[in-house]
């Protein structure tokens, strides 16, 4: 259900991780200022938001998935 919120807010699943040692799936998205991305770690209930550079981007949240929903950096974005 994640995944099908995250790609209809615009954010895309890349292949590979992000997240050294530690397996999961990560989602991006590219904004004028920042990337935005989704790491949900395998078999976790939790989701880690990043926002800045792709790699070295900051950690903006930690926590379940209904509270990171709520957070203005996975909104869809308006065309």
């Amino acid at each position: 259900m994640l995944d099908l919120q995250l790609t209809n807010a615009g954010f895309f699943e890349i292949s590979g991780s992000v997240e050294p040692h530690q397996l999961g799936t990560t989602y991006v998205r590219p904004r004028e200022a920042e990337v935005v991305r989704v790491f949900v770690p395998a078999g976790a209930a939790e989701v880690e938001v990043y926002a800045g550079p792709l790699r070295t981007g900051r950690l903006v949240f930690r926590g379940s998935v209904e509270q990171a929903l709520t957070l203005p950096w996975l909104s869809p974005q308006p065309n």
